[in-house]
């Protein structure tokens, strides 16, 4: 009799690592024993693992803006649309937004306020501040950038800030780049030296941070990319090829880092280039042309599966298949009101972190 129920628990296990978040939550409610099969942590991470190796691993968050700044949508290809509302606490923290294993970081401006949100469980957890306020002693402006990601190494989720900003000394203008490291596990910022090649490197504000590799932040820059190793907190700095006008943000391509570039007559072949190595030791390589039957004028994310998000000035955003080109498009994202603020790939998991709480 034991071993039929241990089988039966086994078949449940397996059939339940298989559904979405949002039913889940819902399946705990069934009884005892679900729900104690899906609050195990190895249970979140051998779901979390299976989201991950699906075909098409990701979703898209997409924020929107409006009076009150609260409004989040997941959507999927274009054809289911759930709208998560911010709580009222997280009102106006819809900057620097990054996501992680279904974790979501949302900021205020000067990143003086942060907090860590499970989207889908409800949970979050309010971060310490930061040891700089950048507002003290840049003078002649600054710009702020976040990156999130988890380090496989120690088990570590981490969230690295660079601030970019320039002071006045006596007649001159010195700009450099002060970098803090937040840990999860020991819940604290400290203050990361930034190598001397590094203090060059520019970027826009609220540009793109992408994690990939098992812990790596790829940021991206006016002229190239910064990368930092979360483990060991190696900086890495590469150029953007020669290849033309920069035609995306720095994507997230099957486990690497990749951009697009226009070229062409009038500039209607797009290449993606993907970057191979790390640390000082970068190359790029040309992977294929994208030549789309409709006008994308920005790509903004690679969802996985050859589904790209995009966008075009005069219809707006969409999703794009590269496999279906001359075939079957998928429609515009309907954004008939709010402009669409940012958008992130995203897994929905059922993720939790010590000290996280829910308040509605």
């Amino acid at each position: 009799m034991a071993s039929i129920n241990h089988l039966y628990e086994e078949i449940i296990i397996k059939i339940l690592s298989w559904l979405p978040v949002l039913s889940l939550l819902k399946c705990k409610s069934v009884c005892k024993l679900w729900k104690s099969i899906i609050s195990d942590p190895h249970f979140i991470q051998a779901h979390l693992t299976i989201s991950h190796n699906k075909p098409a691993p990701f979703s898209l968050l997409r924020v929107v803006s409006g009076g009150t700044l609260r409004d989040f949508f997941i959507d999927t290809r274009g054809e289911n649309s759930k709208k998560l509302t911010l709580p009222e606490y997280m009102s106006g923290m819809l900057f620097y937004v990054r996501s992680c294993n279904g974790l979501v970081t949302l900021a205020n401006m000067n990143v003086g306020v942060l907090y860590i949100w499970n989207p889908l469980t409800r949970l979050f957890k309010l971060l310490p501040k930061p040891k700089r306020n950048p507002l003290c002693f840049f003078d002649l402006g600054f710009a702020n950038n976040l990156g999130f990601g988890f380090d496989s190494v120690s088990y570590d989720y981490k969230i690295l800030r660079v601030v970019f900003g320039g002071f006045a000394c006596g007649v001159d203008e010195v700009f450099v780049v002060v970098v803090e490291l937040y840990s999860v596990n020991a819940d604290c910022w400290r203050e990361i030296e930034v190598p001397e090649e590094m203090q060059g490197f520019k970027c826009y504000r609220f540009s793109r941070c992408v994690c990939v590799g098992g812990g790596v932040l790829y940021f991206e820059g006016m002229d190239g990319i910064m990368s930092f190793d979360l483990h060991d907190e190696v900086f890495g700095l590469c150029r953007y090829p020669d290849e033309g006008e920069r035609m995306s943000d720095v994507l997230e391509f099957d486990g690497s880092v990749a951009v697009i570039f226009k070229s062409g007559r009038r500039g209607s072949v797009y290449s993606l280039w993907k970057l191979d190595g790390d640390g000082g030791n970068f190359s790029w390589t040309k992977m294929f042309k994208i030549e789309p039957d409709v006008k994308i004028d920005y790509v903004l994310l690679y969802l996985g599966d050859g589904q790209f998000f995009a966008k075009n000035y005069g219809v707006g955003y969409f999703f794009y298949d590269i496999r279906k080109n001359g075939d079957k498009k998928f429609p515009p994202l309907a954004c008939p009101i709010r402009e669409c603020m940012s958008a992130i790939q995203f897994t929905g998991s059922l993720v939790s972190l010590e000290g996280f709480e829910r308040r509605e």
